[in-house]
């Protein structure tokens, strides 16, 4: 069952500050939203999880988790378990041709890492801006999210809020998918280049 967090630890507090020096300037995908209340609602999204232990490392790392991918700061003033799982989270060179595959396969063995993902990932799809739907046509992403299920139910972590939670997601994403391929094998027809060039010509 879920650690009460009735306040933000010291732990807490250190990372909430790191998180804002390290990601300052830099804004999410398709707006001018400063990017640090991303990890922010990661951290948000993890703390209120009732099937899991939620201790402040866990909070402390989910806030950190894209400090040592995306900025040039580092963790190294953070305990060992906080460390632990922001670097399992990480890809610092930049150069893995399939980062969000090789991520999971990274984290499939230690489930506070999983957990930390799994509220990444439920943020990033339940985006409200026009990224999200681009962010949820890309083939990579629905393929690493079924993976990230895949590892959490072989981790025994079927059962947490965020697991049900992405479950949830993953069905909106594939009622989304199947509606627009309807209305594209509807339009298709329509829209040959014959079709076009009459429509141009008159």
């Amino acid at each position: 069952m879920k650690e009460q967090l009735s306040h933000a630890t010291p732990l807490i507090l250190t990372a909430s500050i790191h998180a804002t020096i390290a990601h300052k300037g830099q804004v999410r995908n398709g707006t001018d939203i400063p990017y640090v209340t991303h990890p922010f609602k990661v951290a948000r999204v993890l703390s209120e999880e009732t099937k899991y232990p939620v201790s402040p490392e866990l909070i402390a790392a989910a806030i950190l988790h894209d400090v040592v991918e995306d900025t040039k700061c580092d963790v190294e003033s953070f305990p060992d378990q906080v460390r632990k799982i922001v670097y399992l989270l990480s890809d610092p060179t930049g150069k893995d041709p399939d980062p969000r595959k090789t991520a999971i396969q990274r984290i499939k063995n230690y489930p506070d890492a999983i957990m930390v993902k799994m509220a990444d990932r439920f943020c990033n799809l339940n985006e409200k801006n026009e990224y999200r739907a681009k962010y949820h046509a890309k083939p990579s992403v629905r393929e690493s999210t079924r993976d990230l299920l895949n590892v959490a139910k072989d981790a025994g972590l079927y059962e947490t809020d965020l697991y049900q939670k992405l479950i949830g997601i993953v069905a909106e994403m594939g009622n989304v998918i199947n509606a627009r391929d309807e209305v594209y094998a509807k339009l298709s027809p329509i829209f040959t280049p014959d079709n076009m060039n009459n429509l141009t010509s008159e």
